[in-house]
């Protein structure tokens, strides 16, 4: 089959009228038209589009090389250029609202729950989450746009990092106050009383209040202005 051949076998399996097709690519009737009877040929970027459109190869359109099909006699499963672009908005959502979900989970397993399924099934949630964006980032980074992929991973980790860092900031936490309990009692309970009651109070605050929540912030802080920075274009 000719290139304008597949076009039009293409065209009119997805029911579509070339002028409704050429809306689609951003061109003319008339330049959709000489294509199909072969009177002129899509320039590279057309055919890319085309390809994408109708989710299928370049390779098919231009040489007659098939997509590859599966065991079961279907075509390969992986998304087309355009499918991954359009979907990444709603897979950054269905990851976001995974992770707070988790977040959730965990909290009232901790908190609520007088078993631990709900703090588990909150775990597997969050990793599954960041398992999943950061496995389409890497596909949109290295088989559609590698800039679109990076964006893609920093979106997700500039409102992740909230979500996640809970967990590990509050173990960070609570090793320190064991680390705490290593120090003689009475070196301990000397310094607290050698100390004014308003500066008793405060430092207690602090140690048990302010520390952790510091920490937190800080670490989230730095991922989102630091490590998910926007690279400049040299």
């Amino acid at each position: 089959m000719t290139l304008g051949e597949k076009i039009v076998d293409l065209r009119k399996k997805r029911g579509l009228s070339q002028e409704e097709l050429a809306i689609s690519l951003g061109v003319s009737r008339q330049a959709v038209s000489k294509w199909e009877v072969g009177d002129a040929m899509p320039d590279t970027d057309k055919v890319i589009a085309l390809a994408e459109f109708f989710g299928t190869t370049t390779d098919f359109l231009l040489r007659d090389i098939e997509p590859h099909q599966n065991a079961a006699g279907g075509t390969d499963a992986h998304m087309s250029p355009g499918q991954a672009r359009a979907g990444a908005p709603l897979l950054l959502c269905m990851t976001l609202g995974g992770s707070a979900c988790g977040l959730f989970l965990l909290f009232y397993g901790r908190f609520y729950a007088a078993t631990d399924i709900p703090t588990v099934i909150g775990i597997i949630l969050q990793i599954c989450a960041v398992a999943m964006a950061m496995g389409f980032g890497l596909y949109l980074k290295t088989s559609i746009d590698a800039e679109q992929g990076s964006g893609f991973i920093r979106a997700f980790w500039r409102v992740d990092i909230w979500l996640v860092a809970l967990l590990p900031m509050r173990m960070i936490y609570f090793t320190g106050m064991q680390l705490l309990t290593l120090l003689p009692e009475t070196t301990l309970s000397h310094l607290w009383i050698s100390l004014p009651q308003p500066l008793w109070a405060l430092g207690r605050v602090l140690l048990f209040a302010g520390i952790p929540i510091v920490l937190y912030v800080a670490v989230c802080l730095f991922v989102v202005l630091v490590l998910c920075r926007p690279h400049k274009k040299k």
